[in-house]
């Protein structure tokens, strides 16, 4: 259940276009056009496509796992998403190891100006005209 209060959460947070910015932060920067296999901290792709954004939220989360891994956070940590729909194709799942603590919080939320979209549906194609004049597909 806490999963889900979170996701309701993150939901509203990324709606209200909330400033960011924690002084001494890490930032990670999350876009459409991202790859899950790049760091990150670049808002944009690099010239030689070898690094920029992450693309996903689950890869953001996984970032953040990698880093507490290495030991406990000693700064906040800003996982900032651009402007753009991220299509969830599976339930973003968060566990206690996703939580920051009131020292080193884990934050989420837009870049200044976006309106991120997180979306957990499916674009359902192929509609026709069925009997009666309703559509089906």
């Amino acid at each position: 259940m806490s999963t889900y209060w979170f996701l309701a959460s993150t939901t509203l947070l990324l709606g209200i276009g909330t400033a960011f910015g924690t002084a001494g932060a890490v930032t990670l920067h999350v876009a459409p056009g991202g790859n899950d296999a790049w760091s990150g901290t670049p808002q944009a792709p690099n010239a030689d496509g070898t690094d920029g954004p992450k693309a996903s939220l689950a890869g953001a989360r996984d970032a953040v796992r990698a880093l507490k891994a290495k030991g406990p956070l000693t700064e906040p940590v800003d996982i900032i998403l651009a402007d753009g729909t991220y299509a969830l194709t599976e339930t973003l799942a968060l566990a206690p190891e996703d939580s920051g603590t009131a020292d080193c919080p884990i934050t989420y939320a837009a870049a200044p100006g976006a309106h991120p979209v997180v979306s957990g549906g499916r674009r359902i194609t192929d509609w026709r005209q069925g009997e009666g004049g309703l559509w089906e597909a």
